[in-house]
């Protein structure tokens, strides 16, 4: 027996650039020389991925098809075949078994290696041509017989393309111990020459497109498997003695491999329980664990061959009895970079397995024999298990007879099974209409016929269907062109051809038709290239030779479809049928685009984006503008006017015609990438509404209550800080309700998966009993809903490393960003340095590497006395201790997680759990979760890791279960306490307190400065009254700082500027009320903002409801949004009220007192207004100067009052705080130069200005309304007094202002969507142009 151990063959081919990558000027980023392929990294605008080197494969071909006038270079069809299909035609020839296979991404040039076209035939008919010209070659000593199989698997299930039975079921793999793996009822069919495997794969086609259209299977997720069997007979004419070698050649066209390159695309789909990546996975195993075995890294590792139906069939080819060969096929383009990748390195590793290939002689004779011993011995066990009665072993024998009886066919009868079976696929090919001669629509372009459009180019314009004077379309058996699956009736519409040659279609009642994209009604007159689509997805172009349109109106309609597919009607068609303009792609993005045009409302919030984009642009841009203006106008204040002028002045307008010109490029460049952005974004919301039509129909079909909507959220990826440039901020999901169940949010990729388990339970469905359906979903579960849902992504939450470039400890709460672009709660968590040191980032932005290698490094002396340099090393401490403000339906079950920096595998930070602790039913309580999470890493200083904390951010994921564990949820609360806790986190996040204390001091006995007692009084609302003696020097000590856990806006006051005093009044304690510090200027100025901007949205939801209440026939959708806007209409007044007048203890400001103070504060907290943009927090140009934020929050009796401003003294390093000089003479008020009467207060008003540095660097004026007493000496017995009750005694009082920045934004689906994009969109617009400069 003849062995030979070979390694797998592996080629690579480059297809040229397509349509789509050409006109979006992508670059190249392969190379091919030689055996040697060179993959660069894409460009890219984010710091650190340029430094990407370039990668190096070696292949034993690579192919370099992308430039076909590159002569020298190009490798055409004809060099694929010669240097890998003559290879595996001689191995064959020689008895071996032999195996080609092709593997890439859709779209890379898989099926046109293989398959090729009607001028480029690809490897598979090369093979067989030449396969029957060396037969025809042979002498009369050698006799062959050729046989052909070819299957196609599907999620797991095969079907047989070349038996008219086998596309409907699937068939069942055994393996026997004598025959190995093989699929139980495959048609294997005898032909004599080329022309026969020709026509039996072009069937296989048109039955591979037919049910694949049926249920809309993407034929992209399929693997096609073409089988060739050679028996070679050589006859020993002098001894009369023959031989046989028998060998198998597969052909094998893999599935698209991008659906399992992208990241975590593989582990999310195999969870999602679908098996339609099963092979592609198992196959990388496969090929991984062979690849080891051959290096010698695990000799005994198991190989997962049966894991899936592709590697147990492929078992052989596969490290076993083969030759094999490999054509990975790969795109040129740079956005298809890690597809590329992911498939160079897959070919990469097929390249190492050795196969043990044996030439197969005189195989039938031995195999036939073991078979006939085995059902001998079969028979005897079970004659005597026959009283056991023993199932599995009758079912052997029957196997192996069936086995034993098609391996003693003879040839003859093979060939008339071939005939039988030829006879019986055609009949069944014609009674659906289709025309039985040769594929592709090139037969009779003089007739009338229509022709399918399909997503593989294998399979578009496979089937051609001629038209009759009456042609029927439906489902029924009686109709002339039968067609079924989703959306078809069983009669459809009716196609008529009229004497003239005009061709009409009139579509049946409830039957879904389209003609050029647009639903149609009534009957319609269909001109020459009309594209057709009957139910869900038969998508077809008609060829109508006599009804072509003139030559300008052709011109008109396909430059105009190209631009707009919205502005035609359906009468607009092409002029040729066989144009590559009018393929399955245009035909269904035609639809898809009228669809949205006419009634879609994601289409309204595309329009509403461009809108706002555009007007902030022009915003933006006048912005930079009058920035330029002011900071050349201060450069030409700064600079001297005696010395250099002239070039100064021309310096200046240099810089000025510079910075316009940047500020144009910059804006030119953000345009196109907004474009580019929306393009994308349009692209992305078609696919996921051709998705949800199908799932629909499904449901409705099936009456499952399900019903699915396109909604847009923000992915998990692209809410971290650190994403990439040029990244859609918002992508399409889809939102599945089930009457009486919750809704939930899939991504477009898991409706993907479960659409193809829909179909499944659809097609049973359609063929068994509903016994058997009920039995099956028990036992499949329910695609259409999850019952068991998973961990929802609450939000992330970005915490900026910047703080480890200082010594301190950084400790915030940081808001929890959700996929809808609102705040869900906020994660305290501390970060800081708790070992090594940072190099200070060097002035002005140089980050060159000679410079950060030096800081990067230290030097340490080895053992033999030689320098080395060590890269410094840096400890962080990550500490996430609870999260708050968490949403209701989301609060159970919650943990975190987060990647630091290198680390490969997320860091996940568990929830506090204590067991003996009773669960509390406070709702406060069930907002927060503890995690007491800590954790130090130990990271290398390098350069990338600088510009990381300089730039980045620690993107902490918070995850949440709506189900509580006893099937019920404990956050099914009142929904007003859910609207009333949504207010008021919408006001925390624009609002936080500061306090004001002051105290006064006076000289004592030592000659020190000592502060005054406080002395509390019912009737006094200012914290207390300050014992002033008569005569004495006195100093006014005022601090501020914020006040934590008081609301969510960073709020940092830098330092008091200044202070003044004044507003001297007194009043009666018997016959007048107290003063204190509380005013209400800025809350009737916030309440009236707050009423504006409800009025606005109010007006918006009146002008929505009123629409739908004007609609004469309303749909379910209609009914629903017209209940969720009257809901939000009530709601919008709920909030006005609760504004307006707020509950005790609500959070919102302006609400009453609903405390105990602390003693010496004010029990009323007052309102200060910045009225600070909202986008950006920065300030508005009339909040300057003069007119700075609280100078017109004037109190009562303040108006027209004298104030004088006091010298300050000295400042504090450690808080903001001032103490200053108070001569109380400058006031020349009587009520201060004596001592104050029992039955008087004098009060009064103290004024800070301070600085802020957050949330805008601004000035804000503070006030304190302060309270004395003055009086002479203390007599001996008062002394003694205020010594026994010093511990009691204070020394200062206090005042607690509510800082609110802005109006928080009103809620609303689709305002929060829009909204959240253009503010990320706009903060990476003004980010982006920040660093141009």
């Amino acid at each position: 027996m003849k062995m030979s151990d070979s390694k797998v063959k592996v080629a690579v081919r480059v297809r040229p650039m397509n349509r789509r990558e050409i006109e979006l000027n992508t670059k190249c980023i392969l190379e091919m020389e030689d055996n040697q392929t060179v993959l660069h990294p894409p460009p890219s605008n984010t710091k650190g991925e340029n430094r990407k080197t370039p990668k190096v494969f070696a292949f034993d071909y690579c192919f370099w098809s992308m430039d076909e006038s590159n002569v020298t270079q190009y490798a055409g069809q004809e060099v694929v075949f010669k240097c890998l299909g003559e290879g595996i035609l001689e191995n064959a020839f020689q008895g071996y078994n032999a195996c080609v296979f092709a593997y890439g991404q859709t779209g890379s040039g898989k099926s046109f290696s293989m398959m090729g076209n009607g001028d480029q035939p690809g490897l598979i008919p090369r093979l067989c041509c030449s396969l029957f010209e060396r037969v025809s070659k042979e002498d009369k000593s050698h006799s062959f017989k050729v046989e052909v199989s070819y299957m196609e698997i599907y999620n797991e299930k095969v079907r047989d393309l070349l038996d008219p039975k086998g596309s409907r079921q699937s068939l069942k793999v055994r393996e026997h111990k004598v025959f190995g793996p093989y699929v139980d009822g495959l048609s294997q069919l005898a032909v004599t020459n080329f022309e026969d495997i020709e026509s039996l794969m072009s069937e296989g086609n048109k039955s591979r497109t037919v049910a694949a259209t049926n249920m809309n299977e993407e034929s992209s997720r399929s693997h096609a498997v073409f089988n060739i069997i050679i028996t070679q007979t050589l006859y020993d004419l002098q001894s009369g003695n023959s031989g046989e070698k028998v060998s198998k050649v597969s052909l094998v066209d893999l599935a698209g491999s991008e659906r399992v390159s992208k990241t975590g695309a593989a582990g999310e789909r195999l969870k999602e329980g679908s098996n339609i990546n099963k092979s592609l996975t198992t196959l990388g195993c496969v090929i991984s664990a062979l690849a080891d075995q051959s290096a010698g890294k695990g000799k005994n590792k198991f190989v997962p061959y049966r894991d899936s139906v592709l590697t147990w069939l492929l078992k052989d080819n596969l490290g076993g009895n083969s030759k094999t060969a490999m054509i990975a096929t790969v795109s040129p383009a740079a956005d298809n970079y890690e597809e590329t990748l992911s498939t160079l390195r897959y070919a990469d590793r097929a390249k190492r397995i050795v196969n043990h290939a044996v030439v197969n002689e005189d195989p039938n004779a031995r195999i036939i024999r073991e078979l006939r011993e085995e059902v001998e011995k079969l028979r005897e066990q079970l004659s005597q298990a026959e009283s056991l009665k023993a199932p599995e072993l009758k079912e052997k024998l029957e196997e192996s007879e069936k086995l034993i009886k098609e391996m003693t066919l003879t040839w003859e009868e093979k060939l008339r099974k071939t005939e039988e079976i030829a006879q019986e696929r055609q009949r069944q090919l014609e009674s659906m209409g289709i025309s039985l001669e040769s594929s592709g629509i090139k037969v009779g372009e003089d007739k009338c016929f229509l022709v399918n459009l399909n997503a593989d180019p294998a399979l578009n314009e496979l089937l051609v269907y001629y038209l009759k004077e009456h042609t029927r379309v439906g489902a029924d058996t009686s109709q002339d062109i039968q067609l079924f699956g989703i959306g078809i009736q069983p009669e459809h519409c009716l196609l008529e051809i009229t004497g003239d040659g005009d061709v009409t279609l009139t579509p049946i009642e409830n039957a879904r038709t389209c003609v050029n994209g647009t639903m149609i009604y009534s009957v319609v007159h269909l001109w020459h290239g009309d594209r057709i689509l009957w139910g869900n997805n038969h998508f077809f172009r008609i060829n109508l030779p006599k009804r072509k349109r003139r030559d300008c109106l052709k011109e008109r309609e396909r430059d105009s479809t190209k631009e707009c597919f919205s502005d035609h009607d359906v009468e607009t068609g092409s002029e040729a049928s066989s144009e590559q303009d009018y393929n399955y792609e245009f035909a269904q993005m035609e639809v898809m685009m009228k669809t949205l045009n006419n009634n879609d409302p994601m289409q309204n919030v595309v329009q509403v984006l461009e809108k706002q984009y555009m007007e902030e642009k022009r915003t933006a841009l006048e912005e930079q503008r009058m920035m330029y203006e002011r900071e050349l106008e201060q450069l030409r204040q700064q600079l001297s006017p005696e010395r250099h002028h002239r070039s100064s002045m021309d310096r200046l307008s240099f810089s000025t015609q510079t910075a316009q010109q940047k500020v144009r490029l910059w804006s030119e460049e953000r345009d196109e990438l907004f474009r580019q952005s929306l393009a994308k974004l349009r692209e992305q919301v078609v696919r996921a509404n051709a998705l949800v039509r199908e799932a629909n129909f499904l449901s409705e079909d099936m009456n499952k209550l399900t019903d699915y909507q396109v909604t847009l959220q923000i992915p998990a990826a692209n809410l971290s800080a650190n994403r990439k440039r040029g990244a859609i901020v918002s992508e399409p999901a889809i939102q599945v309700r089930r009457k009486g169940k919750g809704i939930q949010v899939w991504p477009i990729e898991k409706l993907e998966n479960k659409l193809v388990d829909m179909r499944d339970h659809y097609r049973d469905w359609k063929e068994k009993t509903e016994e058997i359906n009920s039995k099956q979903n028990n036992k499949r579960g329910d695609p259409f809903y999850e019952a068991q849902e998973n961990h929802n992504l609450i939000g992330v939450a970005n915490v900026f490393l910047e703080c480890l470039f200082h010594d301190v400890k950084l400790h915030y709460a940081v808001p929890i960003i959700s996929q809808q672009g609102e705040v869900a709660g906020r994660l305290h968590v501390e970060l800081m340095r708790v070992s090594g040191a940072v190099p200070e980032r060097l002035a002005g932005g140089d980050d060159s590497s000679e410079n950060s290698s030096e800081s990067c490094n230290y030097e340490v002396m080895d053992n033999n006395g030689e320098i080395i340099h060590m890269a410094k090393k840096l400890t962080c401490r990550v500490k996430i201790k609870k999260a708050t403000g968490l949403p209701l339906n989301l609060s159970n079950f919650v943990f975190s997680q987060y990647t630091f920096w290198d680390q490969c595998e997320p860091t996940v930070a568990p929830p506090v759990v204590i067991p003996d602790m009773p669960s509390q039913r406070n709702k406060e309580v069930q907002f927060t979760v503890s995690f007491d999470h800590c954790k130090d890493y130990v990271v290398h200083v390098t350069e990338e890791f600088l510009e990381f904390i300089a730039e980045g951010a620690l993107a902490i994921e918070v995850w949440g279960h709506r189900c509580a564990g006893n099937g019920q949820s404990l956050w099914e609360l009142d929904a007003m306490q859910a609207k009333t806790r949504t207010l008021q986190d919408r006001w925390s996040e624009v609002s936080r307190r500061i306090e004001m204390w002051t105290s006064v001091q006076e000289l004592n006995e030592l000659g020190e400065y000592t502060a005054v007692e406080l002395h509390q009084a019912k009737d006094v609302n200012t914290g207390g009254v300050f014992q002033l003696r008569q005569g004495h020097s006195r100093r006014l000590q005022v601090a501020v700082k914020p006040v934590l856990q008081s609301g969510t806006l960073p709020l940092m006051v830098e330092a008091i500027l200044s202070v003044s005093i004044g507003c001297v009044s007194v009043r009666s304690t018997k016959l007048q009320r107290g003063l204190d510090s509380y005013q209400e200027e800025d809350l009737n100025c916030v309440r009236e903002r707050w009423s504006e901007a409800l009025m606005k949205r109010r007006e918006y939801l009146d002008e929505q409801i009123k629409k739908i209440i004007h609609k004469q026939e309303k749909t379910e959708d209609d009914v629903e949004r017209e209940a969720r806007l009257v809901e939000q209409w009530v709601g919008l007044t709920e909030e006005r009220n609760a504004v307006l007048v707020p509950a005790p203890g609500s959070g919102i400001p302006g609400a009453p007192a609903h405390w105990t103070p602390p003693p010496g504060v004010e029990a009323h907290i007052p309102v200060l207004f910045l009225d600070l943009n909202a986008d950006d927090l920065t300030m508005n140009e009339h909040l300057t100067g003069p007119h700075a934020s609280g100078v017109n929050s004037i109190l009562p009796k303040e108006h027209g009052s004298q104030f004088f401003y006091l010298p300050i003294i000295r400042h504090s390093d450690q808080e903001v705080l001032a103490v200053c000089s108070w001569d109380s003479s400058i006031h020349d008020s009587v009520h201060l130069n004596r001592i104050t009467p029992p039955n008087e207060r004098i009060y009064l008003i103290l004024k800070a200005t301070v600085q802020l540095s957050h949330p805008a660097s601004m000035e804000l004026v503070i006030r304190k309304r302060i309270a004395v007493n003055v009086y002479n000496k203390q007599s001996f017995t008062q002394s003694l007094k205020r010594r026994m009750s010093l511990k009691n005694v204070l020394y200062s009082c206090g005042v607690l202002y509510e800082i609110v920045s802005n109006i928080p934004k009103v809620t609303e689906w689709r305002a929060v969507i829009v909204g959240t994009i253009i503010f990320i969109l706009l903060h990476f617009y003004y980010h982006s142009f920040a660093e141009m400069y």
